[in-house]
Formats: structure tokens, sequence, C-alpha cells
């Protein structure tokens, strides 16, 4: 039977947001098996329902694409898998104060990305942008819809401190109207010495507006 391309979407909505639901349990699956205080239990698993949420409306709402639906289902489990692992350090990612979900204009993007080491008995700790993938030189996972290599990092600040406030710039100016952009940023925690003791990531996803 033959179906328009309408009809495809819309199944491939259903599909997704099925989908996101269902990987969401084995996620809190993960976080019930970990050695945690209530509270912080509580909170893990509170973020990856949020995410559920989200992710369906986004889906619902803008993913009028076979390739948006693919960016913002994979948006979704990048954050299900942040929020499963929790943050052992201070780290958020913010677009004109917008957190983990974000509207802009097309052109310049700033993320301001803000962390802070963790106090451990006098040994100094540090902060700072890291790699995302280093087996693939991977400094970003950016993942965008529509427009091939529409959307490239020009800038940003990788240098350790005992906080961070630095920015990733996106050139997003060959992007339109309605596309998305969904980008990881990784701050690694290290030593006085520069060894990594810990990562995390953040993940946000910013619509074209």
């Amino acid at each position: 039977m033959y179906h328009s391309s309408r009809e495809s979407v819309d199944e491939y909505k259903v599909t997704c947001i099925e989908f996101i639901k269902d990987i969401s349990r084995d996620y809190k699956d993960w976080v019930n098996r970990y050695n945690l205080d209530g509270e912080e239990r509580a909170w893990r698993l509170e973020m990856i329902d949020n995410v559920v949420k989200v992710t369906s409306v986004w889906i619902a709402r803008y993913g009028d694409t076979i390739r948006k639906i693919d960016v913002i289902k994979d948006d979704g489990i990048n954050k299900m898998a942040e929020f499963t692992a929790g943050y052992p350090f201070y780290f958020q990612v913010y677009v004109d104060g917008q957190l983990r979900y974000a509207e802009h204009k097309a052109g310049m993007i700033e993320l301001d990305v803000k962390a802070k080491a963790r106090e451990d008995s006098g040994n100094r700790r540090r902060v700072g942008i890291t790699m995302y993938n280093r087996r693939m030189n991977e400094i970003f996972q950016l993942l965008t819809a529509e427009v091939r290599d529409a959307v490239s990092v020009v800038s940003y600040d990788n240098r350790l401190m005992d906080a961070i406030d630095a920015k990733v710039v996106l050139d997003a100016s060959k992007c339109s109207e309605s596309d998305l952009i969904s980008i990881t940023i990784v701050v690694g925690e290290y030593d006085e010495d520069g060894l990594e003791l810990d990562k995390r990531g953040v993940t946000t996803l910013i619509r074209i507006v």
C-alpha cells in the first residue's frame, strides 16, 4: 500500500515517541541499580521523565521531516544518558539564559558554559572543556537537520580553571527558520597535575526561529 511522505513522517513520529518512552525505562533501571541517596535518585528519575515529555512534544510539534525527528530523538537519548550518570560537579550550558532546549535566530550562537570543580580535601581540582570523542577526534557532538555542514564551531575556550565561564560559538548563518541543532559539550574535571578524573556532557537542542 502506498503511503505519502506526510503519512510516513507522522508514522515515524509515533514510532520515535514510543521508542523514547521505552528506552527511558532502561535508563531508569540503571539509576535504580546505583547506590544513590533518595534525593539524588529521585532527581535523576524526574529529569529522565522530563526529557521524555519534552522530547515527545518537540517531535510532535517540530518533527516535520524524518531527519528532524532523528535529531530530536537522538538529542533526547543523549540527555537521558547524561541524567542517568548525574553530575558530580557543577556544570550547565545556557543559550541566552535557556537551558537544554533553546530557540535562537540564524547566525552566531553563543553557548555559555559554566562549571565548577569539586573541593577535594585541599587537593586542587580544575575543570575545562574536553573532547566528546577522542577516538574520532571530535571535540563536540553536533547533530543538525536539513542542511549538511550548515553549522560549525568557530571558537571555544578550553582552559583549565577552578571554575569556568567559557563560551562556545556556533556559526549557524546558513541555517533556515525551523532548522534544528543538537550540540553536546563535555567538561572534564582534572587533578592539579592535569590528569582527567571525571567528565560529563550537557546536550542542548536549539531551534532556529
